[in-house]
């Protein structure tokens, strides 16, 4: 399994991922139901790629990519579901700016503008 220290774009994924359920959501569904699901599916599809061994390595690592490798920034998961929610109710741009700081280079944080200048 190769390790990409690549926690900003795995998070876009995430965030793709929860913004396309919350956007098909007819009931109301938390910010943390959401990001559970989007990760279990992005895991999923990193398992087929074989990037990682197994399914709890995938969800592990990409939950972890959401809290502790956004320190200090975000301290824990509920605070990341906070600025999700926030950012899905509020349109607020902290979640961005958070990852604008933890882009490595151009092309990241081109990325992470991108994906939040987008509305689908």
């Amino acid at each position: 399994m190769p390790y990409r220290n690549d926690k900003v774009s795995d998070i876009i994924t995430i965030l793709t991922g929860i913004r396309g359920q919350f956007a098909r959501r007819t009931n109301y569904c938390g910010s943390a139901g959401l990001r559970k699901e989007a990760i279990k599916e992005f895991a999923e599809s990193e398992l087929r790629t074989r990037r990682y061994k197994n399914e709890h390595s995938a969800v592990e690592t990409l939950r972890d990519a959401c809290t502790r490798r956004l320190r200090p920034d975000i301290m824990g998961i509920r605070n990341f579901d906070g600025h999700v929610d926030q950012w899905l109710h509020e349109k607020s741009m902290a979640l961005k700016e958070i990852l604008l700081r933890h882009s490595k280079d151009r092309a990241q944080r081109a990325e992470v503008s991108q994906f939040f200048e987008s509305r689908n």
